[in-house]
């Protein structure tokens, strides 16, 4: 997944509890239609035994990682060896989140130099979860770096020709226990995550390549596209 188009005002719906961590601000809420790496998205956590908001950076940094710039590598975790890998084993046990989003892009390949963006989103307009995992990492001035990553699968058959992977799409019956204490149900997330939404997607404008571009027009068909 290279980018994300997270929720509007919707997204208040979700939680009426805030986790207080130093980090969450008005930014973090505020739509954003190009995430990149290391930008500042909400995800739905259970703190203090209560399910909550918090603003995590998008990037996964390990607890043990010398040097946060790792993060900008890691905004995607696979689901087939998220249990095996160092960087995301601890947290796929300990720390998941649901991360809530409008829709996503991916670029299909239409030549050796050419790459067509594409806009995923529910077919009902409605939010999407995504099944995510978070860290903390202490920095030097002391305070603590909340991050995230975003578990990606297999892409459905019907949208594989635009890209071979997508995120992990969070069925509502599913949410409770994936925020839950003990193992992560990851093998019933996958298997529900294909009857959790029905996804279309369209052809949009590249300008989505350029993260200094960022409006609604983003997700926009690009001028004779059709929907599907």
């Amino acid at each position: 997944m290279a980018a994300a188009a997270l929720a509007d005002g919707r997204l208040a719906t979700l939680s009426s509890n805030i986790v207080p961590v130093t980090q969450m601000t008005a930014k973090a809420l505020t739509p954003n239609f190009n995430v990149a790496p290391t930008h500042l998205i909400p995800a739905v956590v259970r703190h203090e035994d209560e399910i909550a908001l918090a603003a995590f950076s998008w990037g996964l940094v390990p607890s043990w990682a010398k040097d946060p710039a790792i993060g900008a590598r890691m905004i995607n975790a696979r689901s087939e060896t998220v249990e095996e890998k160092p960087s995301f084993r601890s947290a796929i046990g300990k720390r998941r989140c649901i991360v809530p989003a409008d829709g996503w892009y991916e670029w299909e390949k239409l030549s050796a130099t050419k790459k067509q963006p594409h806009y995923f989103s529910a077919a009902d307009d409605s939010l999407i979860g995504f099944a995510g995992l978070y860290e903390t990492w202490k920095q030097p001035d002391g305070s603590t770096l909340w991050s995230c990553t975003i578990l990606t699968t297999d892409a459905w058959p019907e949208l594989a020709y635009v890209h071979e992977r997508m995120p992990v799409i969070m069925h509502a019956d599913l949410r409770d226990a994936w925020l839950g204490e003990g193992p992560a149900p990851l093998a019933e997330v996958l298997d529900l995550s294909r009857t959790a939404k029905q996804i279309r997607e369209w052809p949009v404008n590249p300008a989505v390549g350029n993260v200094r571009n960022n409006n609604e027009t983003l997700t926009e068909p690009e001028e004779g596209s059709t929907l599907f």
